[in-house]
């Protein structure tokens, strides 16, 4: 009797686990993730090929738009990673007693959140590259010599504002938020400082003038009684 291939035997046995496959002769590990509602950044394949027709009119004002779309999208993660940087550092147990955040319908678990963060980096980037490479694309070349030069050079400007920010997106996040803290605490004391102002400028009534005011609140309150 033969003795039994076990090489053989093993692969058969290990093509049958499930969550496993079999690629070229390589198995790999997959794990499934259908049910994990925190993955939908990376769910998507991504389609592979496009068809431009030659007799679609492409609108040259429409590449201005597209750029400040791109330019706000990566402003968004920008400021989405900015967040995660400083949620991320935050104990759970410090904001919240039981690991949750929010109310009435809106309740998360923290951890969930910082996934979601994550997902939402991941989203914007991918969204970005996309607006990049088609604001680049040949077809909005060629129906960019029918702008005016300034049209032109405004295009391009929105698009170095992005490329600008993509350099350094969270750095330029907490830029921008600083700025907005410092002009806050700005207005704060202006406001304090005025109201003190108009409170030392303010008239102070002459003692015969506060001896008739209260003796007239006496004379009321004696009334009502």
């Amino acid at each position: 009797m033969s003795q039994p291939d076990h090489k053989r035997v093993a692969s058969a046995f290990l093509s049958q686990q499930e969550g496993m496959s079999r690629t070229a002769g390589e198995v790999r590990f997959i794990k499934d993730k259908s049910g994990d509602s925190t993955q939908w950044a990376w769910q998507d394949q991504g389609e592979q090929g496009r068809t431009i027709y030659p007799d679609y009119s492409f609108d040259p004002r429409k590449a201005k738009v597209l750029a400040k779309v791109m330019r706000s999208t990566t402003a968004a993660m920008g400021h989405a990673m900015a967040a995660y940087e400083q949620f991320s550092k935050l104990k759970s147990g410090d904001i919240s007693p039981d690991g949750k955040l929010g109310g009435k319908g809106y309740i998360q678990r923290i951890p969930e959140m910082r996934r979601a963060y994550m997902n939402v980096v991941e989203a914007l980037s991918a969204l970005a590259d996309t607006l990049y490479d088609e604001v680049r694309a040949p077809h909005w070349t060629a129906v960019s010599r029918q702008e005016t030069p300034q049209e032109q050079a405004e295009v391009e400007q929105i698009v170095q504002d992005a490329l600008d920010i993509k350099e350094d997106p969270e750095g330029w996040a907490e830029q921008a938020e600083s700025e907005m803290d410092e002009e806050h605490d700005n207005s704060e004391v202006e406001q304090a400082f005025d109201e003190s102002a108009e409170v030392e400028a303010a008239p102070k009534p002459s003692m015969g003038k506060q001896a008739r005011l209260l003796s007239r609140v006496a004379d009321r309150y004696m009334e009502g009684a």
